[in-house]
């Protein structure tokens, strides 16, 4: 029984400690007379006298999905949390005699985010936030609540999903093709008052590509994740330079559903299609049939992910292995009627039209695509 408990306070701390990557919890139960008093003396609603403000940052990225190829847009679940430390907050806690010069401080204290930043302003608002969101949050929901450590450290936290703009995404290598999905964060102060660094399970992310404590890390239904990347970005606007911290997730395509439910199955039709050169040159109809009933079968076909991608200036890889499949199958049936015409003249069933696709056509047919593959993929 021991042993089970110990399990479960371990997998809790692990589960609390990401962005104060190691913190510890009072042994004396903190009454709420205490978190009371610090609440009454903060009043600190101005940038810390060191400035710019450095601001810790982590961002776990635990799902993907609705990517939209037409409004270049996706879903994300995700965990953002940003600290720092407070002079100010440092010396008032020395003054309550909570202060542990540590970098395993103790939990103090936890607020709600219109407490702190609302209309009272007891602390100094950053105003952070992740840019290429499609609806910016209400200013009360930009966070979960605000933490206060026995160091001096103040966090702040949100865990919610939301939807993401993307740049133009690049649907040439379609559908092997990989994509990048980034946020940006920003905040409404220049750098020289508030600059961005990124937390150090910041690396574990990036190594593990969000995998973490055996699960299954990052979900993007129809994609696998490949890479997982962060960085500084310094912008410029009005005159003002200001810091940045963006995370970019690139993703490879399952391409598996394409090629057993639409390649494989259109090179089939294929070669049904160019069967009919083994027949009779007599059986027009039957031919003609056979090819007519293909090509509809691969306009068909077309209709099946053309959901997936934008309406593109620009043909993509199963663009040309489609319309590829489409100059065989018609070919194949302008074959049929004009050996048909040269049968009508000779009386014989056996012509040269008929020899010479029977030859090439199934070997230009792989060539051309083999050439696709190389000019695309």
């Amino acid at each position: 029984m021991k042993k089970f408990i110990f399990l479960l306070l371990f997998i809790f701390y692990q589960s609390t400690a990401f962005s104060i990557n190691q913190f510890k919890y009072s042994k004396d139960s903190l009454r709420a007379e205490f978190c009371n008093t610090l609440y009454d003396n903060l009043n600190f609603p101005n940038l810390p006298n060191k400035t710019p403000l450095k601001i810790d940052t982590e961002l776990l990225v635990e799902e993907i999905n609705n990517v939209d190829g037409k409004s270049f847009s996706f879903d994300a679940v995700y965990t953002l949390w940003i600290y720092w430390t407070d002079d100010r907050v440092i010396e008032l806690l020395k003054k309550l005699g909570k202060y542990e010069k540590t970098n395993e401080p103790t939990y103090l204290c936890d607020y709600e985010v219109s407490s702190i930043w609302g209309a009272k302003r007891k602390l100094f608002d950053p105003v952070v936030e992740i840019y290429n969101q499609k609806k910016t949050p209400k200013y009360s929901e930009r966070f979960d609540w605000i933490e206060i450590f026995s160091n001096g450290t103040i966090q702040a936290r949100v865990r919610t999903s939301s939807e993401f703009r993307t740049k133009e995404l690049d649907f040439s290598k379609f559908p092997f093709d990989k994509q990048t999905f980034s946020f940006h964060i920003f905040s409404e102060f220049p750098i020289n008052f508030v600059e961005f660094i990124p937390n150090k399970k910041m690396n574990t992310h990036k190594k593990e590509l969000y995998k973490a404590d055996g699960e299954d890390g990052l979900n993007i239904p129809g994609w696998k994740v490949k890479d997982v990347h962060f960085k500084n970005i310094i912008t410029k606007e009005d005159n003002y330079e200001y810091s940045g911290f963006v995370v970019e997730i690139t993703a490879e395509r399952n391409f598996g559903y394409y090629i057993f439910k639409i390649m494989i199955p259109v090179i089939f039709l294929i070669v049904i299609t160019w069967s009919v050169f083994w027949i009779k040159v007599s059986e027009l109809q039957a031919k003609v049939n056979v090819t007519v009933v293909t090509l509809l079968a691969l306009i068909a076909y077309n209709f099946i992910f053309e959901q997936d991608i934008p309406k593109l200036s620009y043909v993509t890889y199963l663009d040309v292995f489609i319309l590829v499949s489409y100059f065989f199958a018609g070919t194949a049936t302008i074959l049929c009627i004009y050996s048909h015409w040269k049968y009508l003249i000779s009386k014989k069933d056996q012509n040269i039209v008929g020899y010479y696709a029977r030859r090439f056509g199934p070997i230009s047919y792989v060539l051309i695509n083999l050439l696709a593959i190389f000019l695309y993929i």
